[in-house]
């Protein structure tokens, strides 16, 4: 099995984006704060630097969190970030195939990252929780309007029918045994104060195949020019969140 994920410069250039962006909670952490009690065993799979678990494990210090994520870039930054919480751990390992007994955890949660849906009933506890934070058809259409010939399509959501996408997302969970209680979506404007921020998030996730800060800097300037407001350089944010029960 080969591990790889993110790149140092990705990783660097993540970090650093969620410490100039993050101004107040997540919906997403807000929901599984409400399913998370004392001495519950979480795992987070593509935990990346691990801002999600320092924000839960800051809550709640009873329960035990583990990080899991296939870049060894992101958990140095992860390791880091945690040192002064003794209750997070985090592991290199692939989210496809999980190095866990069945039955071991109360909440398996994953955000943005490749993950099998009968790993994560494997490894969870009867009655424990799954919450998975994924991408909706509308998020960045900005930069897919402008870079629609050259997108990463990995790092886009593309429903075979746009009526029926929460079915196509919920699908592959039901069928792997979940009970799934819901399916919300959520859209939000997120700003960039210059187009260098926008070249950051480009090349962060990354969005555009072979993208050059140099080459493509007249299209960002016509993408800035065109969703420029007052509060930034504006761009579509649309995501779901799925929470599922091991019943």
């Amino acid at each position: 099995m080969s591990l790889k994920g993110d790149t140092e410069e990705q990783a660097l250039l993540r970090d650093d984006m969620i410490r100039r962006k993050k101004t107040r909670r997540s919906i997403y952490v807000s929901k599984i704060l409400l399913a998370l009690k004392p001495g519950m065993h979480v795992l987070d799979i593509g935990c990346g630097t691990a801002h999600v678990i320092k924000e839960l494990s800051r809550n709640q210090k009873g329960s035990a969190f583990l990080g899991l994520d296939v870049s060894k870039a992101m958990l140095k930054i992860a390791k880091s970030n945690c040192g002064d919480f003794g209750n997070i751990s985090v592991i290199q390992a692939d989210g496809l195939d999980l190095p866990f007994s069945g039955n071991c955890f109360d909440i398996v949660m994953t955000r943005l990252a490749d993950f099998s849906s009968q790993e994560v009933w494997r490894v969870l506890k009867i009655g424990g929780f799954f919450f998975e934070y994924g991408l909706g058809p509308e998020a960045d259409k900005e930069i897919f309007e402008f870079f629609q010939e050259r997108i990463e399509a990995q790092n886009f959501f593309s429903p075979k029918d746009l009526k029926e996408w929460k079915s196509e997302v919920s699908d592959p969970i039901e069928k792997a045994g979940f009970f799934v209680v819901n399916v919300q979506d959520y859209k939000e404007y997120e700003y960039y104060c210059s187009e260098r921020e926008l070249m950051d998030l480009i090349e962060m996730v990354p969005l555009v195949k072979d993208f050059d800060r140099k080459g493509d800097r007249d299209l960002v300037k016509r993408l800035a020019d065109k969703y420029r407001t007052n509060a930034g350089i504006r761009i579509t944010w649309h995501y779901y969140i799925i929470l599922a029960r091991r019943l």
